[in-house]
């Protein structure tokens, strides 16, 4: 039962889970689901449990791997580090990485399973300590520790296997370059993706009312209820219209599902663009942080909407889109940031991009304690890529 459920957390998502759907794939009556655990939502638990003992093993034999860093480690070696390590959690354990990602959208909706999503978190900021201070760069562990979070979610999502290993391995030594106080210039492989992602991408629709309407409804109902809650139905009784009306507008659940991600990117992006600081405000950071209410609904449906894209065939045309043209509005962020005409490359806006989804995530409903720790070292950082901006170099070249 509870591999089932892993499996069906991978392939399917949450809602998509039935005592029904699990006594069919695993032969077993669905008494044996209370007879075993008492109720579906010890059974979900349970899984948890499971998978977060399965990624404790994992991490053990990745930091078994890096008993002895060549040559001291250093930033350097740590990016080689991130790339094979986000590959590896993100292809060989695919399924502990979906129960991860899960395990947070459900606590955003349900408090039962904060104690495990806080397990999940505990779990890395220990094994990133260890890896970050073993490369000697112990003082970058919780940062690196949210690159990692935000990278290797959107490393779920599959495009072109090779192109997508190139670009990560571009990425990941990105923020090495980072650690070592430099922005860092396009990489080759990121820089094809990212043009053929901008060919692909769909121009931004002229609609009428009805049909705006329907897609404001849409990405309502994704917000509320994530991806599996998105049917004609449901969207026509939001939008208060006839179930015809939103069928001869989105024919398919395909089409549904498309313009409720696009009005929801839309909306984040815009938002982003009129709201973009020249500074970092701690406290309204902190108050952000503070509690899973206090986080924009908008954010929650684009982690539904990423890993219904890395789960669903149907949705894999979006991957592109997803993966690298992420940090456009992030970008205006950390230039102002930074100041002074920067140099901030994609690849930089990628990396920024990352970070502070893998910190956003990562801190929802933590101790004031550890947000001030992350936001002292996200201040180091960045203060290290303004002393040496004008070094920034193109990534194809060696790192020095």
């Amino acid at each position: 039962m509870i591999a089932t459920v892993l499996e069906l957390w991978a392939t399917e998502g949450h809602a998509a889970i039935s005592a029904r759907l699990l006594s069919r794939m695993t032969g077993l009556p669905t008494s044996s689901i209370y007879h075993h655990f008492g109720s579906m939502e010890h059974l979900f638990h349970s899984a948890q449990g499971h998978a977060h003992e399965a990624a404790q093993a994992w991490c053990a034999d990745r930091l078994d791997d890096l008993a002895r860093w060549p040559d001291g480690g250093g930033a350097e070696s740590l990016g080689t580090v991130l790339s094979v390590l986000i590959d590896d959690w993100a292809t060989d354990a695919r399924t502990l990485a979906f129960a991860w990602a899960q395990c947070h959208l459900l606590a955003l909706r349900d408090p039962t399973y904060v104690p495990a999503l806080d397990a999940w978190r505990d779990l890395w900021a220990g094994f990133w300590r260890d890896v970050c201070t073993g490369a000697g760069l112990g003082g970058f562990a919780r940062s690196t520790g949210h690159f990692f979070e935000g990278a290797a979610h959107l490393h779920l999502i599959r495009w072109h296997r090779t192109v997508d290993r190139a670009a990560l391995e571009e990425l990941c030594r990105g923020w090495g370059r980072w650690l070592d106080g430099a922005l860092s210039g396009e990489g080759a492989w990121r820089g094809l993706a990212r043009q053929a992602a901008q060919e692909a991408e769909p121009p931004r629709q002229s609609r009428n009312n009805v049909a705006d309407a329907i897609a404001q409804a849409s990405a309502s109902v994704v917000e509320e209820g994530g991806v599996a809650a998105l049917t004609h139905r449901a969207v026509a009784t939001r939008a208060e219209v006839t179930l015809g009306v939103v069928s001869y507008n989105f024919r398919t659940s395909a089409d549904l599902a498309a313009v409720a991600f696009e009005t929801i990117y839309r909306n984040i992006t815009d938002h982003v663009r009129d709201t973009v600081k020249p500074t970092l405000d701690r406290e309204e950071s902190i108050l952000a942080w503070k509690d899973f209410p206090s986080q924009p609904s908008t954010l929650v449906a684009i982690e539904e909407l990423m890993l219904a894209v890395a789960r669903d065939p149907a949705l894999a045309e979006f991957g592109p889109q997803l993966r690298y043209l992420r940090g456009r509005t992030s970008g205006l962020q950390l230039a102002a940031l930074l100041g002074d005409n920067a140099p901030v490359s994609p690849l930089d806006m990628a990396i920024y991009s990352s970070f502070v989804s893998g910190q956003r995530r990562a801190l929802i409903g933590r101790d004031i304690a550890e947000i001030h720790a992350s936001l002292d070292e996200t201040d180091r950082l960045l203060a290290g890529l303004r002393s040496s901006r004008t070094s920034a170099l193109p990534l194809a070249r060696p790192l020095a």
